[in-house]
């Protein structure tokens, strides 16, 4: 690699004494200027690994910045798939954002990996753009059949990168999944999570 890609969310949040909150990272990315050196340090992930079988299917959340680790695993499965001639299996990715005019970020590079066949099925949720709010574990709870089976018959890995809450959220999520539509029960299915933690088949890279 050639570049280095960074997904930033700008941090400028107004506080109830009616002064602004910035982010020191965030703001001090933003005022660099084309030309400016910038110190950094690069840290390995122990987190995001791709399984060592390409075939296995694959179900990853990145909502928001949360697409930055998910960006990896793909453009991974996008190299194996269209200049190595290697199969890869399923690629299911849940993606979420306000509305598709302002924060559907990658937007183009995400039809392009569905286009090319990397990304099997990409759904978007727009929390912002309805009068309902949608995020993505509403449209992962719709497809809970679907994921079931990916996961139960098919060996899915799952990946979920993002804010804490939204962890939380699509966690929750999947153990209703594994209760209804996998017949585990409340106490099963959450026995039935910590079986694929334990396979190394549930990772989360979460912040607060």
């Amino acid at each position: 690699p050639k570049s280095v890609h960074i997904t930033v969310s700008i941090l400028n949040k107004l506080k109830t004494d009616g002064s602004i909150y910035k982010g020191t990272c965030t703001n001090f990315l933003n005022g660099l200027n084309v030309g400016d050196t910038c110190r950094v340090f690069r840290e390995e992930s122990s987190v995001f690994r791709p399984p060592s079988d390409a075939t296995k299917p694959l179900i990853l959340i990145g909502p928001g910045t949360g697409i930055a680790p998910i960006r990896a695993l793909l453009q991974e499965r996008s190299q194996l798939r269209n200049d190595k001639n290697i199969d890869i299996g399923q690629t299911v990715l849940y993606f979420g954002c306000k509305n598709r005019w302002s924060d559907y970020i990658y937007a183009d590079e995400l039809e392009a990996f569905r286009k090319d066949g990397t990304i099997s099925n990409l759904h978007v949720a727009y929390s912002r753009e309805h009068s309902e709010k949608v995020y993505v574990q509403y449209l992962l709870a719709k497809n809970a059949e679907e994921t079931w089976d990916l996961i139960h018959n098919k060996g899915a890995y799952i990946y979920v990168s993002g804010p804490t809450k939204m962890g939380a959220d699509v966690s929750h999520a999947f153990i209703a999944i594994f209760a209804v539509y996998g017949m585990q029960g409340p106490v099963g299915a959450i026995k039935y999570m910590k079986k694929l933690r334990k396979e190394g088949r549930f990772f989360r890279q979460l912040w607060a």
